[in-house]
């Protein structure tokens, strides 16, 4: 059950949830992590003599209409709104932060009546893989693996994920449909070598020990050339000593990993981005251990 009680006295909460990176190179739709970058839900019930506004973002509907069916009942009449930190459709989660705050703010309004796990197997249908909704709701490094499996470990604070988040909309839905059906052998094995190698790196917190793993055969190659400056940025975080660098889920996010500290990554980047006349953003966060949080308000904000 998730880590709060609720009745249907409780009207109001808040719902935090973290940014994830996902995929790290060779690790695609398996690998992710929840990060220091958060949008928070404010779930209200609707008072019973007030009709209840639609939820009008599509993804909300959406996700009433899944925990309705899960629950085989009506939802709350509820209200939402939502601080939002996480860039929408740059790789770092937006999606997966909306339908799970929607869904644990809704489930505490109902008594907490599902457990996390069944909160995340709503979720995953509903984005249609599991490697955001997964880290966003246990928090650490986690690995998604067949039969709802899962695998999950911490992060430690010395790792830096140093994150350029540039001025380009990268739809996932989009970036999906650009894949190939069929891959080679060879980069099969490649990938598979890799991807296994980090999983223990990240186990057993052998993080120096990342570099070089993070080259993938599987979606980068189909992506990347929509951004066309990523070779520089690569090129340049590397050299200032990143562990490794890769697109943040299906991107537009190119996040470098840097271990106890970034700064010299952080500089370098600039420096190119300016060269180069690139306008964004780059953000400096760190692993989140715990994921989702919820907390009754017994006050309004």
């Amino acid at each position: 059950m998730l880590s709060v009680s609720a009745t249907n006295q409780k009207k109001r909460w808040l719902v935090k949830v973290p940014a994830t990176t996902t995929n790290f190179g060779p690790g695609f739709d398996t690998f992710g992590a929840a990060l220091s970058l958060y949008n928070e839900f404010l779930i209200e019930a609707n008072d019973d003599s007030l009709p209840s506004p639609e939820p009008h973002h599509p993804m909300v509907y959406e996700t009433v209409k899944a925990f309705e069916k899960k629950i085989q009942s009506a939802a709350i009449p509820f209200k939402w709104s939502v601080k939002s930190q996480i860039p929408q459709a740059r790789g770092l989660g937006s999606s997966a932060s909306i339908r799970l705050g929607i869904l644990a703010g809704l489930n505490a309004l109902s008594g907490n009546s599902l457990k996390r796990e069944e909160l995340l197997e709503i979720a995953s249908e509903l984005e249609g893989h599991p490697d955001n909704v997964t880290p966003a709701l246990f928090g650490g490094f986690t690995i998604c693996g067949p039969a709802k499996k899962i695998l999950r470990c911490r992060i430690e604070s010395k790792l830096f994920f140093v994150a350029f988040v540039p001025q380009i909309e990268i739809p996932t839905e989009l970036s999906r449909r650009i894949l190939p059906t069929e891959i080679k052998l060879k980069e099969a094995i490649l990938n598979l070598q890799r991807a296994t190698s980090m999983a223990i790196c990240f186990f057993e917190k052998k993080y120096e020990a990342l570099s070089g793993l993070f080259v993938d055969y599987f979606h980068e190659p189909y992506r990347l050339p929509a951004i066309p400056f990523w070779e520089k940025l690569r090129d340049t975080s590397l050299k200032a000593g990143a562990l490794g660098f890769y697109l943040s889920g299906s991107g537009s996010t190119l996040m470098s990993l840097a271990y106890k500290n970034p700064t010299n990554v952080v500089l370098a980047l600039k420096e190119e981005l300016l060269k180069l006349g690139i306008p964004g953003e780059i953000l400096v966060l760190k692993p989140d251990n715990f994921g989702l949080r919820i907390a009754h308000l017994a006050k309004p904000l």
